[in-house]
């Protein structure tokens, strides 16, 4: 069956990681992505061990999981200062072993390169800082019985075949796709025949919409993603990983307001897994 519902921990992250994952399960959810936010939280704390476990006890007691984690969101593993990118390298590292300690099989990373280029020579340079970094991270993942989801990001308007030429360059089993559904409305993919492209290669997938004109991250349905073929699309490669909400724009600062929106989210989750069952095959089910 396509992907266990599944959102998030950055919908609390002004909350500390435990408190955000009480109130998304009393809003309906028991599966996560654990976010960026909340990984720097342990990664900061005194006793990182100890706050592990209080998170892995209380998912147990909650009949939660967290299949998933973003990395480090400001890692530039491509960055032309060798300091930063020394820095960023051995941040998400750590990321990756608090992760795999709170029972993550994935990790989202975002390839490295913000600063852009001027020259080829520039391009070239962080083509192979990429893959340099991502080898490394990638044996570090392997490791831990993990997988890397590398994420299509608007910067440069990657399309799968770049995508899938950038994972063969870096050739190892632990790199996947993780894909995310706002960034490629923001270039304007066909959202549906990526998915097929992409195929095996899909790990994660992040759900949110937009209107086409910027990195909004809403409801699905307040935008113009093609919600019916993307799912169907899904059904045909045989995704079953979490089908995870990554809606940003939705957060709010009042808690109630903020938990009605939660719930509404989880109510969209099953609307869409219904939706892949009338409108496509679904091999995996």
């Amino acid at each position: 069956m396509i992907g266990t519902p599944s959102i998030w921990t950055s919908m609390c992250r002004r909350r500390p990681l435990c408190e955000a994952l009480r109130v998304l399960c009393a809003c309906g959810w028991n599966t996560f992505e654990i976010s960026t936010e909340h990984l720097c939280e342990i990664e900061a704390d005194a006793s990182p061990d100890a706050r592990i476990g209080e998170a892995r006890e209380l998912m147990e007691s909650l009949g939660a999981s967290a299949p998933q984690a973003h990395g480090l969101l400001k890692a530039n593993v491509a960055s032309f200062d060798a300091a930063e990118r020394a820095e960023h390298r051995e941040r998400l590292a750590r990321h990756v072993e608090i992760a795999a300690q709170l029972g993550a099989r994935v990790i989202v990373m975002h390839p490295g390169g913000r600063q852009g280029f001027a020259t080829r020579a520039e391009r070239e340079r962080i083509r192979e800082l990429n893959i340099k970094a991502f080898r490394r991270l990638g044996d570090l993942a392997a490791g831990r019985d993990m997988r890397i989801g590398l994420e299509n990001t608007p910067r440069g308007k990657p399309t799968p075949p770049g995508l899938l030429d950038f994972l063969a360059a870096i050739d190892h089993p632990a790199m996947g796709v993780t894909f995310d559904t706002s960034h490629a409305n923001m270039i304007d993919l066909d959202i549906p025949a990526a998915v097929r492209e992409l195929g095996p290669h899909l790990v994660a997938v992040h759900v949110s919409d937009n209107d086409g004109s910027g990195d909004q991250h809403r409801f699905p349905g307040c935008g113009t993603v093609d919600w019916p073929g993307f799912m169907a699309a899904l059904g045909e490669v045989g995704f079953a990983a979490p089908l995870n909400f990554e809606i940003g724009g939705e957060c709010h600062p009042d808690p109630e307001i903020l938990q009605i929106k939660i719930r509404y989210a989880r109510h969209l989750a099953d609307c869409l897994i219904e939706m892949a069952k009338k409108n496509g095959p679904n091999p995996a089910g």
